[in-house]
């Protein structure tokens, strides 16, 4: 007879390993758990009813059973609880051999069949599957219903994002015809929200015209201003303008018009007339003279004007002007005239130029002969210059005013506006 003992953490590993290795001839002499917490099987193969010597019982010398009229003997009870094992195993099986009642008892082991725990443990894997596919399929409808939520938003946001885009090319489209830059219409969509409502335009211009610099103060000019800027601008027309409103209002005492432009023929005689006109002196700064000695001459008088050599950008002697405005009195301002028909380019060109002599600020000119403000109040926005004056017409003193941002919007709009219906007419033949 063999024995061999085999140990696993549950009752059900042991007989399976049990099974394994040796088959279903063998018999089961005996089981226990150890102090480790595992099951130990002792099994035989080809058992003939015997128990080894180590698993027998041991007697001591002359004992007797106590016996008793109410009391059982245990080795009967126990060979009695195999006799009813033996009669419930299957018929297939070979019978159990009972071993002497002083040994263990001992059984074959069962069939290669699913127990009962097999069975009960395929059921609640089963159900368990069941209850997995359910929760899969749960989770798919969820994960279905999210991604349909959240394409459905995207849909929407790319939908208010169209339509956002549109708002926005829309509208600088409009500010395009204005003449404004792309600079100063970025920024200017950057600060408004557009909500795609009527008031947004006028929203807009309300805020572009918090961008323009003006001059704040006085609406009059006192002390000393000189006027610059490129040949033909309109600086002596503007000195002649300012002078005649300050005639008209305090009188001729305290004017006194000075000119600097001797590089042309007969440059000076238009101020000389202004000043016949007006009853005020005129002044010609030459090489003979100098420009402070004039001006502290007249340092007494509430208004000096002051008409510069209108020159290129390019002309050499440009530099001699710009040389005497830099050595002039600390009391000077300098103004520069910039005129609305010119190119963006071209204005950003004369400030880049004439603010080597640290300007005061500017006037716009020629207002009713640009067909659009947009590009002179881009550079005026973008330099940083005050603008002080406009001038909007040759009549003396009418056409020209103190500057107002939101009057110099309003202007710009109906220029854009005049001209388009103009343009439109022109090329329809309407």
């Amino acid at each position: 007879m063999q024995i061999r003992r085999f140990r696993a953490p549950d009752m059900r590993q042991a007989i399976r390993k049990v099974r394994d290795a040796v088959g279903p001839d063998a018999v089961i002499l005996s089981n226990q758990r150890l102090p480790t917490g595992e099951i130990e099987i002792v099994a035989a193969l080809d058992y003939d009813g015997s128990l080894p010597p180590s698993m027998a019982p041991k007697r001591q010398p002359n004992y007797q059973p106590e016996r008793t009229e109410n009391k059982t003997d245990p080795s009967a009870e126990y060979l009695e609880r195999i006799e009813r094992a033996k009669q419930q195993a299957p018929v297939q099986n070979s019978p159990v051999r009972p071993t002497d009642k002083r040994s263990s008892v001992a059984f074959e082991m069962p069939p290669l069949e699913k127990d009962k725990e097999d069975i009960g443990i395929a059921e609640s894997l089963s159900i368990q599957k069941n209850e997995s596919d359910k929760q899969l399929r749960d989770m798919e409808q969820e994960l279905k219903n999210v991604k349909a939520m959240l394409e459905q938003r995207q849909r929407s946001e790319e939908r208010s994002e169209l339509k956002e885009n549109a708002i926005e090319i829309r509208t600088r489209e409009k500010l395009k015809k204005l003449g404004l830059s792309d600079f100063v219409i970025s920024r200017l969509i950057d600060d408004i929200d557009l909500k795609g409502r009527e008031d947004d335009w006028n929203r807009l211009l309300a805020h572009l015209a918090d961008y323009i610099p003006v001059r704040s103060g006085s609406p009059e000019l006192k002390g000393c201003i000189a006027f610059m800027g490129p040949t033909g601008v309109g600086k002596t027309t503007s000195i002649g303008k300012i002078a005649a409103q300050h005639v008209l209002k305090h009188g001729s005492d305290g004017v006194v018009l000075i000119t600097t432009d001797t590089y042309r023929i007969a440059a000076h005689e238009q101020l000389r007339t202004f000043g016949r006109i007006l009853n005020v002196p005129v002044e010609v700064v030459n090489e003979y003279s100098d420009l402070n000695e004039v001006l502290a001459k007249y340092a007494h008088y509430s208004l000096v004007l002051v008409d510069t050599a209108g020159m290129n950008p390019r002309d050499s002697n440009l530099e001699r002007q710009l040389l005497m405005m830099k050595r002039a009195r600390a009391s000077l301002k300098k103004l520069l005239v910039l005129p609305c028909t010119s190119q963006r380019q071209v204005l950003k060109t004369v400030v880049d130029i004439y603010s080597q002599v640290q300007l005061d600020g500017c006037v716009l000119s020629k207002l009713d002969e640009s067909a659009s403000l947009g590009e002179a109040i881009s550079v005026v926005i973008e330099e940083g210059l005050p603008v002080v004056y406009i001038a909007d017409g040759q009549r003396i003193p009418d056409d020209i005013e103190p500057a107002r941002a939101h009057n110099l919007i309003s202007r710009a709009v109906y220029t854009a506006e005049h001209y388009s219906q103009l343009y439109g007419s022109l090329k329809y033949g309407s």
